[in-house]
């Protein structure tokens, strides 16, 4: 799993914008989030927790995974989140 099926996840039944409103930040930074611009604090994290049907466990894996510059345990993160 990667980080943008987190994103696909809390848009899929809202806009970008709304979720941005949701978890408190704001819609250019969802958009950077969106686009792998830029990572997610945890808190936002646990907040893209109760908005998907994903564990906390799938979400952190596949956000940190996308903040390593190693890529063999970039995907066995990626691998556990799955």
């Amino acid at each position: 799993m990667n980080f943008s099926d987190v994103i696909n996840a809390v848009t899929a039944d809202i806009s970008g914008y709304k979720a941005s409103k949701i978890l408190g930040i704001s819609s250019q930074t969802f958009y950077r989030y969106a686009n792998g611009q830029k990572l997610p604090s945890d808190e936002v994290l646990d907040k893209m927790v109760e908005m998907t049907p994903f564990t906390a466990q799938q979400v952190y894996l596949a956000a940190y995974a996308e903040k390593l510059h190693n890529p063999e345990v970039a995907a066995a993160f990626r691998h556990l989140a799955a």
